[in-house]
């Protein structure tokens, strides 16, 4: 019997919607099971719940591997979906997901099942500027989808002259909306557009209801809510509100009718039928068909099986592409009556293709053949150490040559204006033109011959110095706290040094003649936490010393403690900590005493603890307000890629001082070598690079430390030779490509040695016609 693992939220934050996908999944199987003959061709579901959590997800994904399985069903945030890419690359499996999502994605071991933004975001905001105004509030969960889905709202809202009148995202679970509307109420917005997923939709609709808005003048536009969602919210609260895609349950088509007759008559209860529902059954009636089929699995020869195919279905004709394994479908749009259900308002009454990543389809990447190449390239006179950019009408990196990527860490599918990359280019020469007969695209050339000295522009705080705007910004705010009591939290990945600048705001605040105490939340053994932290009195445990011994907490008393990964603290400690900063007393292990203390707390984390605390709770949400009074965020390195030149040389001053002897200088080779590497382990990473290259040089009595000297891992890139041309630069990506392959042996680590997602990596291999 063939086995399909299943994963969805049965609990959680998602699960009003997740717990219909199952059963509509659940369905499709139970529909399998009873039609085939032949026993070798019944399918069981192993079935997991996921819990909203991608850590879960992984977790149990793992488990059925384990047990064999190879195809999967099931996930809905995009968070969760991530987070099972690479597992299933590495394990050759396939996951059939069945939910609309931001796009921007097309990885060769999932399968698409549902809308990307092209389908369903541009239709319903093409209605409401019809039918209501221009002005549009934005209100989504702080989380990737409604990010991700709004960036795409605001380029097509542009396009189509609109104003973005207000904009919000709240945390998983939010219920408190007044404060939001009357907010919205105030911007003169003509509608609302919705990205709000799970449990916060039902206060947000029916705060809406409460406060007396009318959906006849300022509606609630939603991609997501769909029958599930109303059914928890109540048709009472969501008439007159408004949702897009390519299925409703009140769809007057004769396959739907039989659709839901069947999908009731199996239930028999009052369960409804949504898009995401439908989205899954299609998946998992397709799955199943081609998997009982299947001898040897292998993702790619299966996951071509599925594509290349056009039928009739519940939401009318449909076709799977086969070059992006998503569903060119018919899209409506629906207005919520008092039953609950859809009226349709609007109806393509066509198949819209799927573009994930060409997510605008207003203009269409063949006007790129309207370009003469040949004059644009002669026009700009590139040389060998000259990086080339070409940006679509919406920003997008369409093409960006090895120097671009070495140098200036721009790759192609990223959204990167020009007025970012001049911002953070400030030391080059920053050249655009714009195709004469095409004004959808920009070419971009970055000429490496500085043009201003590197001093100009610095920014110093405490040590610390940096040439980078948003990092000079960031100190601002450092310096600002540093002059208050206020808890701060610095985020930032590892090795960017955040323990330096927590030490800074201490040197700088007027608690500098106290202690600055650091401690590691999570390098403490779990069962030490506690009395690290508190202290305990004698005899409070096996072993405890004679006298007892005072916390962190108190010996920071008068000045700073800096807690770093906060992130990983037990969420037991977590609740204790919480009251400690709300009552500014500690009480030792063992005593019921409280003692006073005055401490200025400062954590730092590599975490993103705003998803921590969206996912079952991983760190508190009232703790993360407590620490988050003012935040300061670390930009990695290979973004402050201006800063490199600057630091590489006080980290050499800092060396030759410690050894009274040794290089004193960098060649301007080996400085280039050190500002094209991409620098994974930050500013550590540079320190021990620096460190190695001083020792080697000062062993031969070097007096500058020059390319010889630097790790060999710094010293592969590519330069483009002086004839460059159209043919050449695609000839230079295809033959880097090769070589990152060859190298690592590995898609994953390929693709982040080149800086592009794997999806990308493929979509070029296969331009190229390159194998792995």
């Amino acid at each position: 019997m063939k086995k399909v693992g299943v994963l969805f939220s049965l609990t959680g934050t998602t699960s009003v919607t997740e717990i219909g996908q199952y059963r509509a999944a659940l369905f499709a199987l139970q529909e399998h099971n009873r039609n085939v003959k032949d026993n070798k061709k019944l399918v069981e579901f192993l079935v997991r719940d996921i819990q909203s959590d991608p850590d879960k997800t992984i977790k149990e994904a793992k488990c059925l591997i384990e047990q064999g399985v190879k195809v999967f069903i099931g996930t809905y945030t995009s968070a969760c979906r991530k987070a099972l890419l690479q597992l299933f690359e590495e394990h050759d499996c396939l996951l059939i997901y069945p939910a609309l999502y931001e796009g921007h994605e097309v990885h060769p071991n999932v399968f698409y099942t549902g809308e990307v933004p092209n389908q369903q975001v541009l239709p319903l905001l093409k209605y409401i500027k019809n039918n209501f105004g221009l002005n549009l509030y934005l209100i989504g969960n702080d989380y990737i989808y409604p990010e991700a889905t709004n960036r795409e709202v605001k380029k097509y809202w542009d396009l189509l002259g609109g104003r973005i009148v207000g904009e919000k995202y709240v945390p998983f679970g939010h219920s408190h909306y007044r404060d939001i509307y009357d907010e919205i109420q105030k911007s003169g917005a003509n509608a609302i557009f919705s990205t709000l997923i799970g449990s916060s939709v039902v206060p947000f609709y029916r705060t809406f209801k409460g406060m007396g808005f009318d959906s006849k003048l300022t509606p609630i536009f939603s991609p997501i809510t769909k029958e599930t969602e109303i059914k928890a919210i109540g048709p009472q609260y969501t008439e007159g509100h408004y949702s897009g895609g390519s299925y409703f349950q009140s769809l007057d088509l004769q396959e739907n009718k039989l659709f839901t007759e069947r999908f009731k008559k199996e239930f028999e209860d009052e369960q409804v039928i949504s898009s995401v529902m439908f989205n899954t059954y299609l998946g998992t009636k397709m799955v199943l068909e081609k998997l009982v089929l299947c001898e040897d699995f292998e993702s790619k020869s299966f996951l071509d099986s599925l594509c290349n195919r056009e039928f009739l279905s519940p939401a009318g004709m449909i076709r799977v592409e086969k070059e992006n394994h998503h569903i060119s479908r018919p899209i409506r749009i629906g207005q919520i009556n008092s039953q609950g259900q859809f009226t349709i308002v609007w109806d393509s009454k066509k198949l819209i293709s799927a573009k994930p990543y060409d997510t605008t389809n207003e203009n269409p990447s063949t006007m790129l053949e309207t370009i003469d190449w040949g004059s644009l390239f002669d026009e700009f006179a590139i040389q060998n150490d000259d990086a080339l950019v070409l940006l679509n009408e919406h920003d997008e990196v369409l093409y960006a040559n090895v120097l671009a990527n070495d140098l200036f860490k721009i790759y192609e599918g990223q959204i990167t204006p020009v007025s970012v990359i001049k911002s953070r280019n400030k030391d080059y020469d920053v050249i655009v033109k714009t195709p004469a007969n095409n004004k959808f695209f920009k070419i971009i050339l970055i000429k490496t011959e500085m043009t201003r000295e590197h001093n100009q522009n610095l920014v110093k705080f405490d040590i610390i110095k940096t040439l980078n705007d948003h990092y000079q910004q960031q100190l601002k705010v450092a310096e600002t706290a540093s002059n208050s009591d206020a808890n701060i939290l610095i985020l930032g990945e590892t090795g960017v040094g955040k323990e330096v600048l927590a030490q800074a705001i201490h040197k700088n605040s007027k608690r500098n003649k106290g202690p600055f105490i650091a401690i590691n939340a999570g390098a403490i053994p779990r069962d030490l936490v506690a009395s690290e932290l508190f202290g305990f009195v004698e005899g409070a445990f096996t072993g405890a010393i004679k006298g007892g011994k005072k916390g962190k907490f108190e010996l920071a008393d008068g000045g700073t403690l800096f807690l770093d990964e906060i992130g990983e603290m037990p969420l037991d400690l977590q609740i204790s900590l919480l009251r400690v900063l709300e009552t500014r007393t500690v009480t030792r292990l063992g005593e019921h005493k409280e003692r006073k203390i005055d401490v200025r707390f400062i954590a730092a984390t590599n975490r993103n603890l705003k998803e921590e605390i969206a996912y079952q709770g991983a760190f508190r949400a009232d703790l993360y307000y407590r620490l988050n009074v003012m935040s300061v965020t670390i930009p990695p390195l290979r973004e402050r890629n201006e800063d490199i030149k600057l630091l590489a040389q006080d980290l050499l001053n800092s060396f030759r001082e410690y050894y009274k002897e040794g290089p004193s200088t960098i060649t301007t080779e080996a400085q280039q070598l050190l500002r094209s590497f991409s620098w994974p382990g930050n500013v550590r990473e540079l320190r021990n690079v620096i460190e190695r290259s001083f020792l080697l040089a000062k062993s031969k009595n070097d007096h500058v430390i020059n390319a010889e000297h630097l790790p060999s891992e710094l010293k592969t890139k590519q330069i483009i030779p002086k004839n460059s041309g159209t043919l050449l630069l695609e000839e230079v990506e295809k033959q880097t490509i090769q070589k990152a392959l060859v190298t690592t042996n590995n898609i994953s680590k390929a693709a982040q040695l080149l800086g592009i997602s794997r999806s990308t990596l493929y979509r070029k291999m296969k331009i190229h016609s390159l194998t792995y």
